[in-house]
């Protein structure tokens, strides 16, 4: 499944609170980290973790109220989310970091 974009407060709520993990990417357009583990985020889509889990991606400036809601400070961020929890975050681009944690939850 290919990444997909949250653009509402709404959408971000029914990814969150399903019974399956999703990973949401919370990017900026300005941050060079970001741009960087964008495309690795996107090549972790395309492969069999994204039967277990679905990847989205939120701009922190166009969506303000779901990167406050969720607490990020920094850019990028990786909150995985299951029935609406919090059950992991990875934060910066690390990509080491991130596909462990994928694995991890796609087990």
């Amino acid at each position: 499944m290919p990444v997909k974009e949250l653009k509402s407060y709404d959408e971000f709520k029914a990814a969150i609170n399903g019974d399956k993990v999703a990973v949401i990417d919370f990017w900026a357009t300005w941050c060079g980290p970001c741009r960087v583990i964008g495309p690795v985020f996107e090549r972790i889509s395309d492969t069999p973790a994204a039967d277990k889990i679905d990847f989205y991606k939120v701009d922190v400036d166009a969506q303000e109220k779901i990167a406050q809601e969720c607490k990020i400070t920094a850019m990028p961020t990786f909150v995985f989310f299951k029935n609406g929890e919090v059950v992991e975050t990875v934060l910066g681009a690390n990509p080491g970091a991130l596909n462990t944690a994928i694995s991890k939850h796609a087990a």
